[in-house]
């Protein structure tokens, strides 16, 4: 049994609401990447500036990275370790090699995360890819039907001004 023209319109109608509601996790995912990406970003920049400490002499002076691009002059100490967090916001000093690890293993962690959010985001496109096409054919199946019985009127409407041939 055929659908009513109100229920292909009411289909439409939700189809549209999935629709948008796909995009708008697909911004959300896009987003989510992208800072993924930012903090990777920061993560090797960590990682060049301890392995760049490691070789810097007793009292040397050096620009310390404190974010945004931005930099303060200080002077080496004589210890070679670092201090990062080891989680759940509890921070400790380590070696430079052993904090260097653990920022590679957190990289593995965000690539990883990044990935599969990346494979997520491709899938949504495809779904919603899928989507717009079935509702562009609901559309147009929808405008013959109503084209078909309004042909008459609409060859009327295209009948010259005047009503006459000129």
């Amino acid at each position: 049994m055929a659908k009513s023209r109100e229920q292909v319109e009411a289909d439409l109608q939700n189809m549209l609401a999935v629709l948008q509601s796909t995009r708008d996790q697909l911004e959300q995912l896009r987003t989510q990447a992208e800072l993924l990406r930012i903090s990777l970003e920061e993560h090797r920049t960590a990682i060049d500036t301890l392995e760049a400490y490691k070789d810097v002499k007793e009292g040397a002076e050096v620009l310390v990275p404190v974010g945004a691009n931005a930099f303060i002059f200080a002077n080496s100490s004589g210890t070679k370790d670092a201090v990062t967090e080891l989680g759940a916001g509890i921070s400790s000093a380590l070696p430079i090699d052993t904090a260097v690890e653990k920022l590679l293993k957190r990289i593995e962690r965000i690539e990883s995360s990044r990935k599969k959010m990346i494979e997520s985001g491709q899938r949504l496109e495809q779904n919603a890819n899928a989507l717009e096409e079935q509702i562009q054919n609901t559309y147009a199946d929808l405008s013959s039907a109503s084209g078909a019985r309004a042909a008459p009127a609409r060859g009327a409407r295209h009948a010259p001004h005047g009503g006459g041939e000129d």
